[in-house]
């Protein structure tokens, strides 16, 4: 367990996300060790990013008919695919360094480098790019080798169009999956600099309430940080409608994906008033909505409350 002053996350959470990352972003008062059990306190905000919703893929096949049917089929399956082909690893790691995907699908048996090969290669310089091996070779070994690899997932080819259908889905899943681990370090690594700066008090509403208020923002409404946790952002609110800005707070927890930028005027401890702008986005932890954000004074000459 790291320890620090922070809400605590799960590694489930982070279930996925670089290790590299893990390493470069400054999460902590240092890099995170390698010997991290259950969870690691993040005192940091996670907003939503707005991307492009086109999904690349390349496809790997010695079977260039068939590289062909699935290009054909994928696209029709999913207006925002585009689907690039190739017929062996030398052609697709040159794909690879020319290009950028959002996905792999790879075949398994293939002459000079089979999948396995392939992802081992892709993995040394993408180490959380989505392959999928897509292979008629259906044995365990194969599945559980792919996996130790680092496959994100494995498929056995059938007969018929069906199975397009459903290879299409777990793509879609997986570079979702993916996307969101970039943004989440994105988002890390941009908040982090404001909140070492002590520029923004940083919050997480959950169920409604007030989950966690970093240091910065309890001492800018001159209240003690357990004095805020367990209240509503609607009790700042000075008056009615700042309180319906406010609950977007709120309502935003049942937005997965959302952002928000909110600007509204709140009650210190002392009753005098501060103009605030608040941005964030959603999370969604453990079945979970929750908002995160930052939360800082409109008006750079107030000094307090």
């Amino acid at each position: 367990m790291v320890k620090s002053q922070g809400i605590e996350l799960s590694k489930a959470m982070l279930h996925g996300i670089p290790q590299s990352a893990i390493r470069e972003q400054p999460i902590l008062r240092g890099n995170l060790p390698e010997s991290v059990d259950e969870a690691i306190n993040v005192p940091l905000p996670l907003a939503g990013i707005e991307g492009d919703d086109s999904i690349r893929i390349l496809h790997v096949d010695d079977n260039p008919e068939l590289t062909e049917l699935t290009k054909i089929y994928l696209e029709k399956e999913r207006e925002e695919f585009n689907v690039v082909t190739t017929t062996n690893a030398v052609e697709a790691i040159e794909e690879l360094q020319n290009g950028e995907f959002d996905c792999v699908v790879s075949d398994y048996d293939m002459p000079n480098t089979d999948g396995i090969e392939l992802l081992k290669i892709v993995r040394e310089t993408q180490p959380n790019l989505p392959f999928v091996l897509f292979t008629a070779k259906g044995a365990e070994s194969i599945a559980s080798e792919a996996f130790s690899a680092g496959a994100t997932d494995y498929m056995q080819k059938d007969v018929g169009g069906d199975q397009y259908e459903i290879l299409a889905g777990r793509i879609e899943s997986a570079v979702e999956q993916y996307r969101m681990q970039q943004q989440f370090w994105n988002a890390l690594a941009w908040y982090q600099k404001l909140v070492e700066q002590n520029f923004a008090g940083v919050f997480i509403v959950q169920d409604g309430e007030f989950f966690f208020v970093n240091q910065k923002l309890a001492d800018m409404l001159e209240y003690y940080q357990s004095d805020l946790i367990g209240t509503s952002p609607t009790e700042l609110a000075s008056t009615p409608k700042d309180e319906r800005r406010l609950q977007k707070l709120v309502e935003f927890e049942r937005s997965p994906g959302g952002t928000f930028h909110i600007t509204a005027t709140v009650s210190c401890r002392d009753g005098e008033d501060m103009p605030v702008e608040i941005q964030g986005g959603v999370i969604h932890h453990e079945d979970e909505f929750g908002c995160v954000g930052l939360f800082w004074r409109q008006s750079s000459e107030t000094n307090g409350c």
